[in-house]
């Protein structure tokens, strides 16, 4: 039976020395659960294609996942702003809206959100880099806004674990940017209208 990964325990931040262990597993390519401020998250580096396809393994899902940054340029780095997106981010930002915009290669689209969790953003700025952010389940599952309902099988399918609250407990509202007007992909944590263009 595999090992349970460590588990790091937090309320309001991770420790010092307990985070540099998480951000070494996403280093070497490893896979970390973590409290957002949405729902629990899975993720790892945004740019490890070997541990993306073990999330997707995980999950049994195919879909490209959004990828969670701590700050604008990270933003500029990877997505293309309409006047639209732009007034979004501005308004919404750090919070529970995940933005589909234009990425900066080609023609390709890109899910992007900048958690409003100190934890998640201290993950990344200590990484150096973005991170794949997806929910904490089972294809089909309920996502967890607890440790407590977390799947002991996921649980035992990573690398570590950080245990936090989920402050607001539901998942994040989801928005393509790229058309006119927007489109609402999914209602979520933040209320958004059709009719914002």
């Amino acid at each position: 039976m595999p090992k349970t990964p460590p588990v790091i325990l937090t309320s309001s931040g991770a420790r010092g020395k307990d985070l540099k262990k998480a951000v070494e597993v996403l280093r070497r390519g490893g896979i970390v659960i973590f409290p957002t401020d949405t729902v629990y998250g899975i993720g790892c580096r945004f740019d490890s294609e070997t541990a993306i396809q073990r999330i997707k393994n995980i999950k049994k899902s195919h879909q490209d996942f959004p990828i969670l940054i701590s700050d604008f340029k990270q933003l500029h780095q990877l997505a293309q702003l309409a006047p639209t997106a732009l007034y979004l981010v501005q308004k919404y930002w750090p919070g529970a809206l995940t933005l589909v915009l234009k990425s900066k290669r080609g023609n390709e689209k890109i899910a992007l959100r900048m958690p409003d969790s100190d934890l998640v953003r201290t993950l990344i700025n200590t990484l150096g880099a973005p991170i794949i952010g997806t929910s904490a389940n089972f294809h089909g599952q309920k996502a967890s806004t607890k440790y407590a309902q977390l799947d002991k099988k996921l649980i035992d399918m990573t690398d570590y674990v950080i245990r936090g609250e989920c402050k607001l407990g539901k998942e994040s509202t989801v928005v393509d940017a790229t058309t006119i007007p927007v489109k609402i992909l999914r209602q979520g944590a933040v209320r958004i209208y059709d009719n914002q263009n």
